[in-house]
């Protein structure tokens, strides 16, 4: 056999059995803590950031995380890792801003004879990629630091409200209406740049127990909003629909992370040779 092909044999095979040796997988799951305007919930002109878009504010409460990384152990300097991360995060809006909401608005449509409301969740994607060195504290433990960055997918999910007034009569053979007013704000997704520095513990190899503070990227809040009013003309349902389009002020997510994940070899496996 030509000896440059066995050559090239002899390198693919070793740069994949040390790429084996050195590349990790991992799950991990936590806790998101808001900060900053992310989480102010002081309100301005009695209405919040949903339909009136005031003052950068968010009003985003505690929340999770879930997500996958795959690093691989640089083999010339195993202490370094070349790390990528994918995570979910969603938060509700924060209690004050909630019992803010059940209590003006079940004040406000009290009078009526039905009444639901939907409050929106704050969703993020982060995809990033950098570095984490490890040191080890002990023969079991090591300390980690990182630092990664890449791109924030961000979007929120409805905010919705639709009420009947005392009055509404539904007409006959239309009973499946349920409300005459049904007000709707769609959000429009976001992709930013972000970033994130992290520290914690390897504990075994396997188990990873850290706290991130992440910076998921400033956007500007633009929703489209449907208004529709059902009124009954000559007992026959006649739907008014209202659209409009809003940019207001940006909102910026940032977060402090506490998580705890577990990582593993793909690879690795007892051995089935002797080693000489």
């Amino acid at each position: 056999m030509n000896r440059k092909l066995l050559l090239l044999i002899a390198f693919v095979t070793c740069s994949s059995a040390i790429v084996q040796a050195q590349l990790y997988l991992g799950i991990h799951g936590g806790a998101t803590l808001p900060q900053n305007s992310y989480a102010d919930s002081r309100m301005s002109d009695n209405e919040w950031m949903f339909t009136q878009g005031h003052q950068f504010k968010a009003g985003a409460g505690k929340g999770f995380l879930a997500g996958v990384d795959v690093s691989f152990a640089l083999p010339v300097y195993p202490a370094l890792e070349v790390a990528f991360s994918a995570d979910f995060m969603q938060s509700n809006p924060s209690r004050d801003v909630r019992e803010y909401y059940e209590y003006i608005y079940s004040m406000r449509y009290s009078a009526c004879s039905s009444y639901e409301m939907h409050l929106p969740k704050f969703q993020n994607i982060p995809l990033l990629l950098g570095v984490r060195y490890a040191y080890p504290a002990s023969t079991t433990i090591d300390f980690y630091g990182e630092a990664l960055a890449g791109v924030n997918m961000r979007r929120i999910t409805d905010w919705s409200l639709s009420y009947a007034s005392a009055h509404w009569v539904q007409p006959e053979g239309a009973e499946e209406l349920e409300f005459d007013n049904i007000d709707s704000r769609e959000y429009t997704p976001s992709t930013t740049f972000a970033f994130r520095l992290g520290t914690g513990f390897i504990i075994n190899k396997k188990i990873t127990l850290g706290a991130s503070f992440c910076m998921l990227g400033s956007a500007p809040l633009v929703w489209n909003r449907t208004t529709i009013v059902r009124n009954v003309i000559a007992g026959q349902v006649v739907e008014n629909t209202v659209q409009t389009h809003t940019d207001f002020h940006s909102i910026n997510p940032t977060m402090v992370t506490i998580q705890m994940g577990y990582r593993f070899n793909p690879f690795k496996g007892p051995r089935h040779t002797q080693d000489w």
